[in-house]
């Protein structure tokens, strides 16, 4: 079990350091498929904070007045995103995962995109409070903040600084959460530790190899794991 964690948890941070996308979206489903929902996206917890890392090397580019106004939304999703982690049942979390993969699909391949018209009609306290809320529920928060972001900041510098500061906020509430529920136990944080070096590699490697790897193709192929993982924990929830 140890040897295929840090397996899943090498190649989604690789994939997330060489296109920019993919951390949680690809290990939390994968994980699953083997492990409590729970304990994964405790577990996984841990890396995306680390990245929230990033912010010193973009500390300039950060446009507060945008990102305040997401804030207290976004704190209230987080907490209800840890209330149910907690009290919501391992299947009906699967087939949240396995619909939340469905609908980026869609999204990336039709016009059907149900959390960018949400977040165009709710604006700025819709898209805090969804992306605190699956962030802290799933690990999956970015997409809300993307959709809002990229309508505000359309300077690239700044727009990557204000995703990485948004996330890294909202992960400041779902690790209390997370931790004062006792979601994230001793145990699973010195598993999580275990592969916490493969993680760092993964994202040296992601960032020497930007240029190496054809990022269409890879993309291609990502997306093919991501449909499989989702059918597999549609599988997982129905035997």
């Amino acid at each position: 079990m140890s040897l295929i964690f840090i397996l899943i948890i090498t190649f989604a941070f690789f994939t997330q350091s060489l296109l920019g996308f993919g951390g949680g979206l690809i290990c939390i489903p994968l994980l699953s498929l083997f492990m409590p929902v729970q304990d994964v996206v405790s577990m996984v917890m841990i890396y995306q904070l680390s990245m929230g890392l990033l912010i010193f090397k973009v500390h300039q580019h950060i446009k507060w007045p945008y990102l305040l106004t997401l804030l207290p939304a976004t704190f209230i999703g987080a907490a209800l995103g840890v209330f149910l982690l907690h009290y919501i049942s391992g299947d009906i979390m699967r087939g949240i995962l396995a619909g939340y993969i469905i609908l980026h699909l869609l999204r990336k391949h039709t016009s059907f995109d149900p959390l960018g018209w949400l977040i165009r009609w709710g604006d700025a306290h819709l898209a805090g409070f969804l992306g605190g809320m699956l962030n802290a529920m799933m690990g999956g928060g970015a997409p809300a903040f993307l959709l809002y972001l990229k309508e505000k900041l359309t300077d690239p510098k700044e727009f990557r600084a204000g995703i990485i500061t948004m996330l890294l906020l909202s992960n400041i509430p779902r690790t209390i959460g997370t931790v004062g529920t006792g979601l994230l136990t001793y145990d699973l944080f010195i598993q999580a530790l275990y592969a916490y070096p493969a993680f760092l590699i993964a994202m040296y490697m992601g960032q020497k190899l930007h240029d190496k790897v054809p990022q269409k193709k890879f993309f291609i192929a990502v997306e093919c794991l991501l449909a499989l993982s989702a059918c597999m924990l549609i599988g997982k929830i129905i035997l």
